[in-house]
């Protein structure tokens, strides 16, 4: 599944893959939820002081499925701080992620 990607609305985490999914960069707050509901598409770079201050989460891969998109739904769901981010074209991404209820993760109507 390729999904279409048009240019992201806010600045991306260096680390997220390129594709239409992405975590915004400065945003993520270490819940690691996401990573829960995703762990084959979500990565964690974890701070190596312990501090925290430079860990985040992003996308390792985009999905390429219909059950990995789902899952990617999921996690913009589960992302307690609206990080998570869709830049895709694809309407029925889209739909998708209206159905869910994560509109604000749309980047572009």
């Amino acid at each position: 599944m390729l999904l279409a990607m048009s240019q992201r609305k806010f600045k991306s985490y260096p680390e997220n893959a390129p594709g239409a999914f992405y975590v915004q960069k400065g945003l993520c707050i270490t819940c690691k939820a996401p990573e829960s509901v995703a762990p084959d598409l979500i990565g964690f770079y974890a701070d190596p002081s312990g501090t925290n201050r430079m860990s985040h989460c992003y996308f390792r891969r985009q999905p390429e499925t219909a059950e990995e998109l789902d899952r990617a739904i999921k996690a913009v769901g589960v992302s307690c701080c609206g990080a998570y981010r869709y830049a895709g074209v694809d309407p029925a991404v889209k739909e998708k992620l209206r159905l869910a209820g994560e509109d604000a993760a749309i980047d572009h109507d």
